[in-house]
């Protein structure tokens, strides 16, 4: 992603060494299982940046005594600007026809966000899950390190030049700069360790956590690293290593582990050795980082990193859960990519018409950029008439967010210091119980209203990835939620102060490698699904403890795309949109068996299903026999739909509260 210093001054190991960033990056992207650290790829980039962009700086300053600023700028222009600006226009167009009308005004958002590179700052701001690789992936979600780098080619000039004032007056500017660098590395590298288990989007996405690669890879361009590593032998073993690091990061880390903190430090040492090795004698790894093959793909690297995330998107928008599919757009993007770099990137970049003139260079780089905003003003104005008719206005409404945990239609009642929101009834002769997380609060409308026809005391009681069990969970970035274990003691004390006729547990049953030891400690699949069900029963032992009869909600049917998002693209049908039964529950079997095991061991009668209501033979809909969207996204139903379900759970509801079995057949 950083230009070739091409001229006095170029090392063709370095324009090698992307191939060994690019291409992991992009099987990760594609789904590769054999690498899960391909994502630190986007580390090596930013510490060849760090160390060529400095080494291009540094030699200019010493030469002339300062540094074209707006030379600079306009370099960068003409090498990244034209190949992003036909990306993004392609993305929001191609987007826009294979994706989710309700996702146009994101679409259109994050196309905005990239022309100006603070996608990152977005993503951020939507506290986006890099690693969520589920429905609704955004075809410019790579962009985020763009703006990272670009972010840093404004602020990083800035510090050289800061830096030669200061050398002017007292000192060498070497060493103003190894201060300077340094405070930097130090400084944002501490401040990246502590960010990232207690905000991890912030110190993934944000340039302060990740300034201090750049930086490291700045204090090896002020070293005289010819100097270094004189012996070819020396200089074949640091390569050598720095290979073995690289590797070992790609093959161990994964998106599992906290990142990027200190883990960052596997992809920055593994690069700085290969930098250092190829920076004095010709190491036996020479031959293959100077290759045609590796230094070809160097070259194309920036460009295949533009174009591969979005095809593997779109293919992922027209053959969900297909891995060749992923695998053929990943292939593909590489020819795409060369054709970018062929007749877009190379030809703008040294165009005389441009090269001669820096602000000719400016205008036409912001015509570009103004010209790409307003394609995706385009697209946020066409979504948002679409919106206003059917059926995209119904598909919209499936689509609003869960319920809110507030106690809006509800009486707030204390028990010790605790606050409980009382539903339905409060003067009810029955109080009934629901609690679990978010597959809980898909149910809250529901449960309201028939706790209101029925006149029961309604303590409604969910919080979304936290089921209501006393097991040890975090999200998919392997982050325990602070919140969980104190709201599930609030609703311990909560039920034991309210003494509830009725306990119904629902909890989502997709917490497959998010369930953890006592200890934090990772688990094996089954000791995972052991501590699951150990959970349930116990909490149905504590819930009958308490007086009340027990129901369970068992998990709905979970698509591998959004079933909604799926009916509101343009080509969308309800028969595309539907599900094998297999697919439907394959991310929900682990804990759903679990599940199962616990309601028998425990003789729980009263089991509320809706695989009936959804699925028909071996098909889960859509949309319902009277042409309601089922799902608000992926795996929660939808208001529209739950509240169709009022008579059937008013059944179910009540059958738990007499102890009867459910359902009768």
């Amino acid at each position: 992603m950083s230009e070739n210093a091409a001229g006095a001054w170029y090392r063709r190991d370095i324009t090698g060494m992307r191939s060994l960033a690019i291409i992991p990056v992009v099987a990760f992207h594609a789904g590769a299982t054999v690498i899960p650290g391909g994502f630190i790829g986007v580390d090596v980039f930013y510490v060849i940046s760090g160390f060529l962009i400095t080494t291009i700086l540094l030699r200019e300053a010493e030469k002339t005594g300062r540094i074209a600023l707006g030379l600079f700028w306009a370099k960068r222009i003409r090498r990244l600007v034209p190949a992003l600006v036909v990306t993004v226009v392609f993305t929001l167009v191609v987007g826009a026809l294979v994706g989710s009308v309700l996702g146009w005004d994101s679409l259109a958002l994050q196309g905005a966000a990239s022309v100006f590179y603070v996608a990152n700052i977005l993503f951020w701001r939507e506290s986006t899950n890099y690693f969520d690789t589920g429905s609704g992936l955004s075809p410019f979600l790579h962009m985020w390190s763009l703006g990272v780098e670009e972010q840093f080619y404004v602020v990083w000039p800035l510090i050289l030049i800061a830096g030669i004032w200061i050398a002017a007056r007292r000192f060498t500017l070497r060493s103003v700069l190894a201060v300077a660098f340094s405070i930097v590395f130090v400084g944002s590298l501490a401040l990246s360790v502590f960010l990232t288990p207690v905000s991890p989007n912030a110190a993934f996405y944000l340039l302060p956590t990740r300034a201090w690669e750049f930086a490291g890879a700045g204090l090896l361009a002020l070293l005289p690293v010819t100097a270094v590593i004189r012996s070819r032998v020396v200089a074949t073993v640091v390569g050598l290593t720095g290979v073995a690091v690289l590797v070992a990061g790609f093959v161990f880390l994964s998106e599992a582990d906290a990142y990027p903190g200190y883990l960052a430090l596997v992809p920055f040492v593994g690069t700085m050795l290969l930098i250092v090795a190829g920076g004095g004698a010709r190491s036996a790894l020479a031959p293959a980082l100077e290759s045609r093959p590796a230094v070809w793909i160097g070259n194309v690297s920036y460009s295949w990193y533009l174009w591969h995330w979005p095809l593997i998107v779109f293919a992922k928008e027209l053959f969900p859960g297909s891995a060749p599919a992923m695998a053929v757009a990943a292939v593909l993007s590489l020819g795409v990519a060369a054709l970018s770099y062929s007749f877009i990137e190379q030809p703008l970049r040294f165009r005389p018409f441009l090269a001669a003139s820096v602000r000719r260079t400016y205008f036409v780089g912001l015509a570009a950029t103004v010209a790409t905003v307003v394609v995706a003003f385009g697209v946020f104005a066409a979504g948002s008439a679409m919106l206003r008719t059917e059926p995209m206005r119904t598909y919209a409404k499936a689509a609003e967010t869960l319920p809110a945990r507030d106690c809006s239609g509800g009486t707030v009642e204390t028990f010790g210091s605790v606050d409980a929101c009382i539903l339905g009834d409060p003067s009810g002769e029955k109080t009934i119980a629901v609690i679990g997380d978010s597959h809980a609060g898909h149910w809250r409308g529901a449960a309201e209203a028939l706790a209101e026809q029925a006149g029961y005391r309604l303590v409604f009681r969910w919080l979304s990835s936290c089921p209501s069990m006393d097991v040890p969970v975090t999200d998919l970035q392997g982050v325990k939620d602070p919140q969980c274990e104190p709201y599930r003691a609030q609703t311990t004390k909560i039920l034991d102060a309210v003494r509830p006729d009725a306990v119904i547990i629902s909890n989502a049953n997709a917490y497959d490698g998010r369930i953890r030891g006592a200890n934090g400690e990772h688990l094996a699949l089954s000791d995972q699904q052991e501590r699951w069900r150990d959970a349930l029963g116990k909490q149905i032992e504590w819930a009958r403890g308490l007086g009340a009869q027990v129901g369970v909600v068992r998990d709905n049917p979970r698509m591998l795309f959004n079933p909604t998002a799926c009916l509101s693209t343009l080509h969308g049908s309800q028969s595309e949109c539907e599900s094998d039964w297999d697919s439907a529950h394959e991310l929900i079997r682990t804990f759903d068996e679990a599940t199962q095991e616990a309601i028998a061991d425990e003789s729980v009668a009263s089991v509320f299903s809706t695989d009936d209501a959804i699925c028909t033979g071996d098909v889960c809909r859509a949309v319902d026999t009277s042409g309601v969207p089922i799902y608000q996204d992926q795996s929660h139903l939808s208001e529209m739909w739950t509240m169709t379900q009022v008579s059937r759970l008013a059944q179910f509801v009540a059958a738990t509260e007499r102890g009867e079995a459910f359902p009768t057949d």
